[in-house]
């Protein structure tokens, strides 16, 4: 049951509430959506626990994706809460924040599933080197979600309405940052498949080149044979098809999102629940579940204990 607004008359306006103008959300979040949201990412955020063990990747999949649909059930709670209280400041704030943290972690899961991919089908068709890359993009990827956060805590404490925009447009900030980044990690994937499908090599195999210093004389001029296509075998292509899916599936919400914020907190936009609905919790569920079934622990495993992602 919907609680009921606070007076018969909203102080600040002289005139009767109104959930579409004085409700933070601009609309009561339908409750029965909300649970359907939780039981969902719920599930698929047990089966990724599951997972993360099941394969060894406990290191690096609990703090990422694990950890997304956590945050995600903690933001779909709020709305929840909010379904019921829908006056309050408190539940609006958390389901905001939450909704939008969420993926940051997932995204820094892409990143690190690409390096190992470069890693099994040869580094030296990559312009950076692996640690490069995974410093480079998974600290980008923490950056953005370090200021989604100081966004996130500014409009949680504000006590004016120009003080909640400063928040919000700092978590657009965050928000645009980790869009770079994703669009810096698409292109960078673009290229290195194509060079590893036209066998163009920036560097030699590190292997290839201690082979023919061993096998050649010292005035040989022989090149070490590209093996790029060998080593992208039906499991390779099959979590490179994945990676694809959820990427585009997590950039589709980051414009939302973008757009939402940029739109203003009474905007058209963030008071459109189906939109929030479908472009927001829609394809970050079905990324979460691509990643269940484009699992890297069981597509690409390490060989061996598990070990950092980093190295």
């Amino acid at each position: 049951m919907v609680m009921q607004p606070p007076s018969a008359i909203n102080p600040d306006t002289g005139l009767p509430w109104n959930v579409k103008t004085d409700s933070p959300f601009g609309y009561v979040p339908t409750l029965w959506v909300c649970i359907l949201f939780v039981a969902l990412f719920s599930l698929t955020g047990l089966v990724h626990l599951y997972q993360s063990i099941r394969y060894r990747v406990k290191s690096w999949w609990i703090p990422t994706v694990v950890t997304c649909g956590l945050v995600e059930v903690l933001g779909w709670s709020g709305r929840i809460w909010g379904s019921q209280n829908v006056w309050s400041q408190n539940p609006y704030i958390m389901q905001i924040v939450c909704t939008i943290f969420g993926p940051s972690f997932m995204t820094a899961a892409f990143f690190i599933i690409f390096v190992r991919i470069i890693r099994i089908v040869g580094p030296e068709y990559s312009r950076l080197s692996p640690r490069i890359y995974s410093y480079l993009f998974v600290g980008t990827d923490v950056t953005a979600l370090l200021i989604q956060s100081i966004g996130g805590a500014m409009a949680a404490t504000a006590n004016t309405p120009a003080g909640s925009a400063t928040g919000a447009h700092v978590m657009v900030g965050g928000i645009i940052l980790q869009m770079v980044a994703i669009t810096v990690y698409a292109l960078t994937s673009i290229e290195y498949f194509w060079r590893v499908y036209r066998e163009r090599p920036l560097r030699a195999r590190e292997q290839d080149v201690n082979i023919s210093s061993r096998a050649a004389s010292p005035n040989s001029l022989e090149k070490p044979v590209a093996r790029g296509l060998e080593n992208l075998t039906l499991n390779v292509r099959t979590m490179v098809l994945g990676l694809i899916i959820a990427t585009v599936l997590v950039y589709i919400r980051s414009i939302y999102r973008t757009a939402e914020l940029l739109d203003g907190w009474g905007g058209p936009v963030i008071t459109n629940q189906l939109l929030f609905d479908l472009l927001d919790g829609v394809p970050v569920f079905l990324a979460m579940v691509t990643l269940n079934i484009f699992h890297p622990g069981r597509l690409i495993p390490n060989d061996g204990p598990e070990n950092g992602v980093m190295a």
